[in-house]
């Protein structure tokens, strides 16, 4: 079939999808195809009313319109929303048949009308015809043989009899007929073509679209079990290394030769830097997993400052820096936890790649923004590097990944942070001379309240004369890190009762015992969580401090010890920080 060779190269697959579509367009058409047969019918017919052809005109006129008529039936008949391709085709070899009898209705005319003495009738039916051509061109472009099926046998009979007329006006205009009806097929497979390569990019493209889709959705499901699978492993993994941080630490305090300590503290630092980058990693996966959600306050942006200066002055001192942060208040409405860890990456950033000069902060103010500038006086950044800074795992004059340099994770996570807050963040930078890193905020309300993290100041003075008399009840199933901790907290002068399951905890507690402070791992085997261990115990003796120790990032964990107004720390812990936990919440009882 004609209109089933296309002149353009199409994938095999799209043939039948495009065969089908091109019969859809001509049936799209055939309303107003329709019309312009019942319309283009009656010039000719008046035409001829004054003529011994009157009778038989108006009865072809009639035969027209009833043909007319079924194939408006045949139209309606179709319904394209219940057809597959096969009752398409099946529609479409109909459709040319009655083409090509409305065609032969019309080129009949030019037979039973033709009367070489009255030369302005047979003018006016060659115009009629190339009307009608001309409409039909328009319509049946999609499928060239449906064309030829009406424009055949329209124009044929007409030309075949001017051609054999003794009168040459009738030769040429035989010729003149054959020309255009020519051209018109022409035209036809010429647009055909056009229509052609269109419906294969459309199709073409839509199925990359949905290739595209579906490999998205294959890419973001993979992402997402991955990091469900990070999640879920987190606790197992933390599990040891939490053990070996306990057991590091008491062990601190036994050795007292110097080469035994020098062995100590590399140990110590390797599990320091398996701890942080387990830690980023797990928090890299939860930003990518959309397991984070942003809470927005509005809250003083100089309070983050306020609670990060004292640890950065003191690494400012000990590398001969200067430290400037400006004091002004400015309220912005954002997540202040989220906003702290990007400040805080920023500022490790900066002081790690300034060896003399400054780091200085201050402000600058936009209609509804407040533009943080964080500059050092470091080693600036290549140009061709400004784009890879926020790549993992990428650190300027560090490809040797040597992790007294930090890691390299920072800044992905930024950019992640802030992508999820939709915050925008500027870098430049002179290589040699230093960089700037300008924080675009919103500018918020004023807050009744500040906003307060409870890591704030880690660096909480610690007197061993609060410990006195304080016991704790420590409850965890992993018979390594009950040991290590109860000497880590005996160590410190703290009174320790452990247990290994919820179930013999409460017992202790309905037999009497009364702790001062309850430090409970999260996931427990048995009917109780750590959550709902500390309700139950509460119950009992009281709302007493509680810290929930769980090695669980997910974001449902989380929530679920916020929700009760638990103070939370993850695995590994550092003894540091839960010693000035410990004290702080002792304080504040």
């Amino acid at each position: 079939m004609l209109n089933s060779l296309p002149l353009v190269k199409i994938r095999s697959r799209y043939l039948e999808r495009i065969n089908a579509e091109k019969i859809l367009i001509a049936q799209r058409n055939t309303p107003a195809t329709l019309i312009g047969n019942l319309l283009g019918g009656i010039p000719l017919t008046l035409a001829l009313s004054d003529t011994p052809h009157a009778s038989v005109a108006y009865t072809w006129l009639g035969t027209l319109y009833l043909f007319t008529l079924v194939r408006w039936i045949h139209y309606l008949s179709f319904n394209k929303s219940l057809s597959q391709n096969g009752d398409i085709f099946l529609h479409g070899r109909l459709q040319t048949a009655c083409i090509f009898i409305a065609g032969s209705i019309w080129g009949s005319a030019g037979i039973i009308f033709f009367d070489p003495e009255n030369f302005k009738n047979i003018v006016f039916i060659v115009l009629t015809f190339v009307c009608m051509l001309g409409g039909s061109l328009a319509s049946l472009s999609s499928r060239p043989l449906a064309y030829i099926a009406f424009a055949a046998p329209v124009m044929l009979p007409l030309i075949v009899e001017m051609t054999f007329q003794q009168i040459e006006i009738y030769r040429w205009m035989a010729f003149g007929a054959t020309a255009y009806l020519a051209a018109t097929i022409v035209f036809c497979l010429n647009i055909h073509h056009v229509i052609t390569r269109s419906l294969s990019l459309q199709y073409e493209n839509t199925d990359l679209i949905s290739d595209l889709k579906e490999q998205k959705e294959r890419a973001d499901k993979a992402n997402r079990e991955k990091s469900r699978f990070l999640a879920s492993a987190s606790h197992d993994l933390r599990q040891p290394l939490h053990a070996i941080n306990l057991l590091a630490e008491v062990l601190s305090g036994k050795v007292q030769q110097p080469e035994q300590k020098q062995d100590l503290d590399n140990i110590k630092h390797g599990l320091n830097s398996l701890s942080d980058l387990l830690d980023v990693l797990l928090d890299i996966s939860r930003l990518d997993s959309e397991s984070v959600r942003a809470n927005k306050i509005n809250f003083d942006i100089s309070e983050i400052f306020s609670s990060l200066k004292k640890t950065f002055y003191i690494d400012a001192q000990e590398r001969g820096l200067e430290f400037n942060v400006s004091n002004e208040k400015h309220f912005i409405f954002s997540d202040p936890l989220l906003i702290e860890r990007v400040i805080t990456n920023l500022l490790v950033n900066a002081f790690r790649y300034t060896n003399k000069g400054q780091v200085k902060v201050f402000y600058t103010l936009n209609d509804d923004t407040v533009n943080v500038h964080i500059a050092d006086t470091g080693v600036g950044i290549e140009p061709e590097h400004l784009e890879m800074i926020f790549d993992e795992f990428f650190q300027v004059g560090n490809q040797e990944r040597n992790r007294q340099k930090g890691l390299g994770l920072g800044l992905a996570i930024v950019k992640r942070i802030l992508d999820l807050l939709e915050h925008t963040l500027e870098v430049k930078s002179i290589f040699g001379q230093g960089t700037e890193v300008v924080l675009s905020l919103p500018l918020g309300q004023e807050a009744k309240t500040a906003s307060e993290n409870v890591f704030s100041n880690p660096e909480a003075n610690f007197t061993s004369d609060i410990f006195k008399g304080v016991n704790i009840l420590l409850v965890d199933n992993e018979p390594d890190i009950v040991d290590a901790m109860e000497k880590l907290l005996r160590g410190w002068g703290l009174e320790c009762l452990s247990a290994i399951s919820t179930e013999s905890a409460l017992d202790h507690i309905e037999s009497g015992y009364r702790p001062t402070l309850l430090l409970v791992d999260y996931r427990m085997p048995g009917p109780h969580n750590g959550c709902s261990f500390i309700q139950k115990a509460r119950s009992v003796i009281g709302t007493v401090p509680a810290i929930v120790i769980t090695g669980d990032s997910s974001e449902e964990v989380i929530n679920e010890i916020t929700a009760q107004g638990l103070v939370y720390l993850r695995k590994p812990i550092k003894a540091g920080q839960l010693r000035t936990l410990i004290t702080r919440m002792l304080k504040e009882k």
